[in-house]
């Protein structure tokens, strides 16, 4: 009996914590004032009828739709597609409200699109907001938190819409409650906090101590036993709040989310209070069902009714219980849209209390009633379930049409922007010719002066051969120097490639003592063949693959060294003078562009090895992590 009260009063108490709806900065009263004043502007005034209709959607929907529907005719009059999209949004948070999913879902697509239309920011952060909750209701949790955030970024950053950012962040953190996340839980619960005290708005503060305060009680409970000093803080948060809600009250403003602070107090009491304060329990589910009777809301009363019954239940009052789940019923009843799950819940109890009573006919009643509500129920959720992945399935559907729409306009803007430059072009072409012209005709206006101006140069001209002479005179002496200069660097070239021919004959020279070296191993080996010839075998033919590496580098060095001769000096002082001789192999068949397994099969080496050794290149020469070996050694001039 216990149990299932307390689920169903969890199952409730969640879906009003995720439904909750914060208020805007401003009241009603002074919305209503300014959207009177003549000198308003069409943006501020659809502005404020959409804070308007977040305002009375909690306690008159009609009014709340009423309002967002004339921001919308107002945007549509002014052709300003931006406001459009922010009234869709108001509208789309009013079909929420009402459990209208189709409308909820036309009308976030209508802001979604209009806002990515207009590319403005305040527009798109709107539109990301009723997106948000459309994915919530589809199923996407991942993309019901992306496109939140991205909402709730750009209203923190701009300082605008405090009632979304906190409900926002309550609701967010609410998710992660109930994944069991406690971290992201309360990053968000605190974020929402913070927020509510920032905007100054006490409605905003109540609803972030709330949402704090459920937030402490399940960290409490995550410890065995539940810890006492968080509760008591969470208890403290829930008065705060209620407190505030009370003061709004007296003003006149009734305020729907003070029955839920009073419900989570009344909990609290319950499940962590009862045993050590029973009066306390008593007094505050009194005063809860006040409360909830003056806001008489279905949802509310029903988990009003379960606490009391609880309540009764701890204290094994039967009649009381009886009472009690009779006026849940008369609430189902009284409400047929509420959820099936509630009437199985609500049977399950009946079960549980005729199974006390040792009442056997009652039991085998609600056992059928509970039976069909559970078969009710699942064909509902299948119902859903399948109305959900339609509604996924059309959204990614929508998702790639405006993409590709999207990628057309992108295609037709770089077409223009073709256009556009060969217009440019031309005219620069054509404005060049025209200078062309321009200069042209100068320079043979200019020419005519010097043909008039002929006979006066007559006597310079020669002075002017004697100038030449006096040219030709330096000009032979300068190529005499120059073929000077370029004799002796022929020499230095002669000298510099005598130098490379005498180091590559050194290097032969090793290479061949080398060979003859191993040869003479080789001989050596082939006497012994009686001897384990697999293995001698195996020896010669390393012997052999070494030779044909070693006489295959050295040609690889020397085509190298012509090609760049300083490759490997470069290496070399990158690695600090302590790359080897089997190193330089290495790098010199990287140059030549081969994989690390051809290199391996090369050398007659495991590819493992290879690595290794391509690990200790790369260590030597002080490359990064993210540095490819490849790349650096093909980059070497």
């Amino acid at each position: 009996m216990t149990k299932s009260l307390q689920n169903i009063f969890y199952i409730i108490l969640f879906s009003f914590f995720v439904t909750n709806i914060s208020h805007a900065q401003k009241s009603k009263q002074e919305l209503l004032k300014l959207i009177e004043q003549a000198a308003l502007s069409p943006e501020a005034k659809g502005d404020y009828l959409c804070q308007l209709s977040s305002c009375y959607k909690k306690t008159d929907t009609i009014k709340a739709y009423h309002y967002a529907n004339q921001a919308l005719i107002l945007a549509r009059k002014e052709n300003d597609i931006k406001s459009q999209a922010i009234a869709y949004e108001a509208l789309s948070d009013v079909a929420r409200f009402l459990d209208n999913v189709s409308l909820q879902i036309k009308y976030a697509d209508s802001s979604y699109t209009l806002a990515t239309a207009s590319k403005d920011p305040k527009a798109i952060a709107y539109a990301n907001y009723a997106i948000a909750y459309k994915n919530e209701f589809i199923g996407n949790k991942e993309k019901y938190i992306e496109y939140m955030l991205k909402s709730l970024a750009y209203f923190e950053k701009n300082k605008i819409r405090y009632d979304k950012l906190v409900n926002g962040y309550e609701n967010l953190g609410a998710y992660y409650i109930d994944h069991n996340d406690l971290v992201f839980s309360k990053k968000y619960n605190k974020k929402a906090l913070d927020l509510a005290y920032e905007s100054k708005n006490q409605v905003n503060i109540a609803n972030g101590l709330t949402s704090w305060a459920l937030f402490l009680v399940r960290d409490a409970e995550q410890k065995t036993p539940a810890d006492p000093d968080l509760l008591k803080t969470a208890e403290k948060n829930y008065l705060k709040a209620i407190a505030i809600f009370e003061n709004e009250k007296r003003k006149g403003n009734i305020i729907g989310s003070y029955g839920r602070t009073c419900l989570n107090l009344t909990s609290l009491y319950l499940y962590h209070f009862f045993e050590t304060e029973p009066e306390k329990t008593l007094a505050h589910l009194k005063k809860t069902e006040a409360v909830c009777l003056e806001l008489n809301e279905p949802m509310q009363l029903m988990v009003m009714y379960g606490q009391q019954a609880q309540f009764y239940t701890n204290l094994n009052d039967i009649p009381n219980i009886e009472k009690v789940l009779k006026k849940v019923s008369d609430i189902i009843e009284t409400h047929p849209k509420i959820n099936p799950r509630y009437f199985a819940l609500l049977y399950k109890n009946y079960m549980d209390l005729a199974e006390i009573k040792n009442d056997f006919a009652s039991y085998k009643k609600y056992f059928n009633l509970y039976d069909k509500a559970v078969a009710v129920m699942m064909e509902k959720e299948n119902r859903a379930r399948d109305y959900n992945a339609s509604v996924r399935f059309e959204t990614e559907k929508k998702s790639q049409q405006i993409q590709l729409l999207t990628d057309n306009i992108e295609s037709r803007k770089k077409i223009n922007y073709l256009y556009t430059a060969l217009v440019v072009l031309v005219f620069f072409m054509l404005l060049f010719m025209l200078r062309s012209y321009h200069f042209r005709q100068r320079s043979y206006i200019k020419t005519n002066l010097l043909l008039q101006k002929a006979n006066e140069e007559a006597t310079l001209l020669s002075k002017i051969k004697e100038e030449e002479a006096m040219i030709a005179l330096l000009e032979s002496e300068l190529t005499e120097k120059e073929l000077q200069i370029a004799i002796q660097e022929k020499k230095l070239n002669e000298q510099e490639k005598i130098k490379l021919q005498q180091e590559l004959m050194t290097n032969n020279l090793q290479l061949e003592k080398k060979n003859e070296i191993l040869k003479d191993i080789q001989n050596k080996l082939s006497t012994m063949k009686s001897e384990k010839s697999s293995d001698i075998k195996t020896i010669s033919k390393t012997i052999d693959k070494s030779m044909e590496v070693d006489d295959e580098f050295e040609l690889l060095k020397t085509s190298l060294a012509n090609t760049n001769p300083v490759f490997f000096s470069t290496l070399q002082e990158k690695a600090s003078g302590t790359l080897t001789k089997l190193d330089f192999k290495y790098c010199g068949y990287i140059k030549l562009g081969m994989s690390t397994k051809e290199i391996a099969n090369h050398m007659n080496i495991e590819t493992q090895s290879m690595r290794m050794a391509r690990y200790r290149i790369k260590q030597k020469l002080n490359l990064d992590r993210e540095t490819d070996l490849d790349t650096y050694i093909t980059s070497v001039q």
